[in-house]
């Protein structure tokens, strides 16, 4: 792919690894438009920097919030809701002078209804940095990966560490699990299954380009976004390529799929339909935004969370049809929105933002109208 085509790749590439480095300032939010949102089809989770909170969509109210007070460690890795239990990493703390290493530092804890939650377990001894990837909880087990090229095991009920596996690069994707295996993207361009149970290599296959986002499994197809300008798709048993779908520029986030279809969007904001067993395109639709995010399938519609551009960056999140991907609606936000969108209830997307003005949007699937909008109250900053 030509330099012109990768230009705008890189420089998006520089400012979302940048903001990453970015701090609070004061005691309000700095508006450093990267979160990392997740939601367990009730609540919603944000981790804005500072902190991490809970937000209960059906209460307009915050539930809970961690740490009590801002301090020097900052979050950006999507949190995992189990049950009572919230997981979360962070992006580490400078030991000082006498002690240079970094520490990096997974917690669990406990899912209240209102007040404070309660610390379960840390783990500052397994990761040694930054962690930007959503962990996943599976029964009693924890999968971490992290940017210095680890994929973590640990104790869910403690955190105490099971095993650890080293790839060639940074994991900026959630795991993601099936019967045993733990199939994990690298940015070392490679897709890894190992023993769940073990941390065991089964298979590596080596693709084109980097793999930002995390794998998304079918039935017997594990499908892969790359900085390559493609979406693959491997056998999930062996690993092996079975055919891959194109696109204009890098494609950052995972793709959706959903009914023998998969969707997905390069950086350049064109949104592609593929068929799901065969990888032929189906349609295709030029937006004119930028994309990171992954695609939201609810229904017939398709969502999509972009940066707009101008003169002072923005966003939009934008609904289009499934069948054809015809717009629908759209809505702009003051800031660009990198985190794909979640949906909670029957009616209602969220977005996530790092604005003092507001963490968190929800508007209705249908229509796109703002149902609410939650940021922090002054004497929580």
């Amino acid at each position: 792919m030509s330099w012109s085509l990768r230009r705008p790749a890189f420089w998006l590439l520089m400012v979302a690894v940048g903001v990453l480095s970015l701090s609070a300032c004061g005691g309000r939010i700095a508006n450093t438009n990267w979160a990392g949102l997740s939601t367990d089809g009730s609540w919603v989770y944000l981790a804005f920097g500072p902190r991490v909170l809970a937000y209960n969509p059906d209460t307009q109210a915050q539930s809970w919030i961690f740490p009590a007070e801002n301090g020097a460690v900052q979050f950006y890795s999507a949190p995992s809701a189990e049950g009572d239990q919230v997981v979360f990493g962070d992006y580490g703390r400078a030991g000082g002078f006498f002690t240079p290493r970094v520490t990096v530092s997974v917690y669990a804890v406990e899912n209240v209804e209102s007040g404070s939650p309660r610390e379960l377990w840390t783990n500052s001894e397994s990761a040694t940095d930054k962690i930007v990837a959503p962990p996943l909880q599976v029964g009693d087990q924890l999968f971490v990966g992290t940017s210095d090229n680890h994929v973590l095991a640990l104790n869910a009920t403690d955190g105490s560490e099971q095993w650890d596996y080293e790839t060639g690069h940074a994991i900026w994707g959630q795991p993601a699990f099936r019967d045993g295996r733990l199939y994990v993207n690298s940015m070392d361009r490679s897709v890894y299954a190992l023993n769940a149970t073990t941390g065991e290599l089964i298979w590596q296959t080596p693709l084109g380009g980097a793999l930002p986002s995390g794998p998304i499994l079918g039935d017997d197809l594990i499908y892969v976004s790359s900085f390559d300008g493609n979406v693959h798709a491997l056998d999930m048993e062996s690993g092996e390529e079975r055919w891959s779908a194109p696109a204009a520029d890098w494609v950052w986030g995972a793709p959706a799929l959903e009914n023998g279809a998969i969707y997905y969007s390069d950086i350049q904001g064109n949104v592609y339909a593929a068929d799901a067993e065969t990888g032929e395109q189906m349609w295709t639709q030029s937006t004119g935004v930028r994309v990171q995010s992954t695609p939201v399938v609810v229904g017939d519609m398709l969502y999509i969370a972009s940066q707009t551009d101008g003169e002072t960056p923005a966003g939009s999140l934008t609904a289009y049809s499934l069948t054809d991907g015809t717009m629908k609606w759209t809505q702009p936000t003051a800031v660009p929105l990198l985190a794909t969108p979640v949906v909670v209830g029957d009616d209602t997307i969220v977005v996530g933002l790092q604005n003092a003005d507001a963490l968190l949007i929800g508007f209705d699937l249908a229509t796109g109208q703002e149902l609410w909008r939650y940021s922090l109250p002054e004497t929580a900053n």
